[in-house]
Parts: structure tokens; C-alpha cells; sequence
């Protein structure tokens, strides 16, 4: 049986963190900080919480501590909201998703830029039986026609029984 209480609790945490980051906590230095993801321990006295932040400019070390020293509020606000008995250890990890989706992306485009000439004639729509002869290609069709397929299977039952 599938316990869904820590994955419904973790997402109630993330939301309660958002609101709490974008609308109660009046911190200038953690503007535009989200909280992406919270992983709850099994036995839920910790947590981690992921947070990006996409158009600050501070370092992700500097948000980090400011989230740090902001904890105290964070678990006032799970305790006013009464969704959970004991109030987990709250530590902050950056999550680096978009950084590596900003690679990948640039990886990609550099290798489409790469095979996206115009020179080369390549056209994906071209059908290969256009620019082949008959005589270049082998048609199976025409074979099963000679072929005798009771024979084959005569021949193995005599090979089943020479094993016996």
C-alpha cells in the first residue's frame, strides 16, 4: 500500500512556502525567490527545501543564508497553519534544473546550427524508391511465390524425430 500522506504534505509545504516567500515575508533580498520542491524525510523531522531564482541577481550562497536566517519564519507559518504535529528542520539546497535546461537548450541549438545548412540538399520528405532502379533493390514478394513452404515443414518433423 502507497502511503500518500508525505507527497500530499511536501506539496501543501511548497504552496505554504511560496505564499509565505511572495506575499508575508517583506524581504527585498529574496525577491523573486521561488521554492520549487520540498523533500520531506520519512520520518518528517527534516525537510529541504529547492529554490530557484530566476531574475535575481544575488549568488546563490547569499539567497541561501538570507533563506537561512529567514527559517524561524517559515516554521511559524507551518505551525499557524496546523499542517503538521512537529515542525520539521528546514535546510535550503539551490535547484539547478533551469541552468542545465539553459545548456541542453544552447547544446541543442549549437547542433541544429550545425546540420541546419542549406548546402546540402538534405530534405527529410525524399522518397528513397524515387532515386532507386528496380534492379537495386531485392522484392521479397516475388520470392514467396517460388518458394514451397509444406516442404520446410516436412523436413523439420523429420528433424524433431531424428533427435529422439
Amino acid at each position: 500500500m502507497k502511503n500518500y500522506r508525505i507527497p500530499r504534505l511536501q506539496n501543501e509545504l511548497k504552496k505554504l512556502f511560496n505564499i509565505t516567500l511572495n506575499q508575508r515575508l517583506n524581504d527585498p533580498k529574496l525577491e523573486w525567490v521561488q521554492i520549487t520542491e520540498v523533500v520531506l524525510s520519512r520520518d518528517l523531522r527534516y525537510a529541504k527545501l529547492y529554490f530557484s531564482h530566476y531574475n535575481n541577481p544575488a549568488k546563490h550562497e547569499v539567497i541561501r543564508d538570507n533563506l537561512t536566517k529567514s527559517s524561524g519564519f517559515f516554521k511559524k507559518q507551518i505551525a499557524g497553519a496546523k499542517i503538521m504535529r512537529t515542525i520539521p528542520e528546514l535546510s535550503f539546497h539551490y535547484d539547478d534544473t533551469e541552468d542545465r535546461a539553459t545548456k541542453v537548450e544552447a547544446l541543442l541549438a549549437r547542433i541544429k546550427s550545425d546540420y541546419d545548412d542549406d548546402d546540402d540538399g538534405y530534405d527529410p520528405d525524399i522518397d528513397i524508391e524515387d532515386y532507386l532502379d528496380d534492379e537495386d533493390y531485392f522484392d521479397f514478394e516475388d520470392e514467396e511465390e517460388d518458394y514451397d513452404y509444406e516442404d520446410y515443414e516436412d523436413d523439420e518433423d523429420e528433424d524433431e524425430l531424428d533427435l529422439i
